[in-house]
């Protein structure tokens, strides 16, 4: 869920009818992992604003628990910085 980018309700409503009626599925809301990119994850509310549409429409939809935050692996992203290049080992010849 990216802030302003998908988590409007008006959103919601347009997966919700683009889904076939009682289709077997699931939607899985997963919170955006912040890293060092231009987007933020979406706000509780707005994440349960946008549940609360789906369910309203018959979507069965589950808002995944966040995990991995700790060491930017979180929503299945793993992201890596580095500020230099690493240091390699000589090996003796």
């Amino acid at each position: 869920m990216l802030a302003g980018v998908n988590d409007r309700p008006e959103q919601a409503v347009a997966l919700a009818e683009a889904l076939e009626p009682g289709g077997d599925f699931k939607v899985n809301l997963i919170p955006y992992n912040p890293t060092e990119t231009p987007y933020e994850g979406s706000s509780r509310e707005a994440t349960g604003r946008f549940r609360k549409t789906l369910l309203e429409r018959g979507v069965p939809t589950t808002i995944r628990l966040t995990r991995g935050r700790d060491i930017d692996a979180a929503c299945g992203q793993l992201a890596a910085g580095r500020t230099e290049p690493p240091v390699r080992e000589q090996l003796p010849a």
